[in-house]
């Protein structure tokens, strides 16, 4: 008999909901397949079975689940399964996803509302059919919790404050030679290129240049590092519905017209809040992206277990003197760097963004 174990799917958080079994109590599966869905704070994450056999749940839709509880077991038929639990002693009232809570946080849905759906499990989709049925009101001295999504970024931005000591520098960047390269790339690739995907393949190629900006701190050890195999860059996706870092892996044999691709992908996947844990995990850096045209400079934040951060601002519009004295306008940008000082000092931190200018405009 095999159990069905639930791993640790993430460092924020301690404890997942069960939103969904794929495989019904007594079915038989087959090593591999998809038998249940878990929801962190973030992303949805299916778990595969172990084992062949006869599958007996030990745990219900609506769960809270903790890394290392057995939710369900695999007989061979060798042994009894275990008992399959009482449905009485499910919770009461639908199960709501995060997503669909984030929303209903967000607008005060009245909880009357939700039940009177009439439905076991309450996802995005509904509240936002739910939603467009009318304005919903909320009392003006009510106290509305974070949405889960926010709250995982609170966690994170609480730690990172808490035990990284951060510095940051930044460089303004002449950005005219890099859009006119970003439109020829376009048009080339049928793709749409802008600065944020020449800024993820500038990075991504400076890695082995750069080692201790895609470094890992060791947890046992703040002053001792573990190299990283290859550049994992995260890019921040804010749609309007929470604030992800989606991570392109093995980015340095990614094309430019590739990174568009897997961007644009990821930021639908922002819009239906349809991550999975395996989109947002194993990044060992981090860009972000400010594109409000009145954001001059953006500090970021070190995520916990990277080294640094980068920020790209917005382009602007100045008026400069060339190299004969004359005055020109033209576009810059700024690109900021936040960086871990017990283990990047200033100097090599200056370098780096000099690296990254130089290869945007070669």
């Amino acid at each position: 008999m095999t159990e069905l174990r639930v791993p640790k799917l993430n460092n924020n958080d301690t404890e997942y909901l069960l939103v969904e079994w794929l495989a019904e109590d007594g079915a038989g599966v087959v090593k591999g397949d998809p038998v249940v869905v878990l929801e962190t704070s973030k992303a949805a994450e299916e778990l595969m079975a172990e084992a062949g056999g006869v599958l007996r749940r030990t745990a219900e839709t609506g769960a809270t689940c903790r890394p290392g509880d057995v939710i369900a077991h695999i007989s061979d038929g060798s042994a009894p399964p275990p008992a399959a639990p009482d449905p009485g002693a499910a919770a009461e009232g639908p199960i709501v996803t995060a997503p669909a809570q984030a929303l209903i946080d967000e607008h005060g849905v009245d909880p009357a509302r939700i039940r009177a759906l009439g439905k076991k499990l309450i996802k995005r989709a509904d509240v936002l059919a739910l939603l467009e049925t009318g304005t919903l009101e909320t009392g003006a001295g009510d106290a509305q919790p974070l949405p889960a999504v926010q709250r995982a970024v609170a966690a994170a931005v609480t730690r990172s404050h808490q035990t990284i000591p951060a510095a940051f520098t930044a460089v303004k960047l002449d950005a005219g030679p890099a859009i006119a390269r970003a439109r020829a790339l376009s048009k080339e690739a049928r793709a749409l290129i802008g600065l944020p995907e020449l800024l993820v393949s500038a990075v991504a190629s400076l890695h082995g240049r750069f080692p201790m900006c895609f470094a890992e701190p060791v947890a046992a050890d703040p002053l001792a590092v573990r190299p990283s195999t290859a550049p994992n860059v995260g890019v921040t996706v804010d749609v309007g519905n929470g604030l992800y870092v989606p991570v392109l892996r093995d980015a340095d044999r990614l094309s430019v017209k590739e990174i568009a691709e897997r961007l644009t992908a990821y930021r639908t996947k922002a819009a239906q809040a349809a991550f999975r844990e395996g989109d947002l995990a194993g990044g060992n850096i981090v860009v972000t992206l400010h594109t409000d045209t009145a954001v001059l400079l953006a500090v970021p934040i070190v995520f916990p277990g990277q080294t640094c951060a980068l920020s790209l601002c917005a382009p602007q519009h100045e008026f400069a003197l060339d190299s004969a004295g004359n005055v020109v306008k033209r576009t810059t940008v700024t690109l900021g760097l936040a960086f871990d000082h017990r283990l990047v000092n200033g100097r090599e931190a200056a370098m780096f963004l000099n690296a990254i200018r130089k290869t945007i405009t070669p």
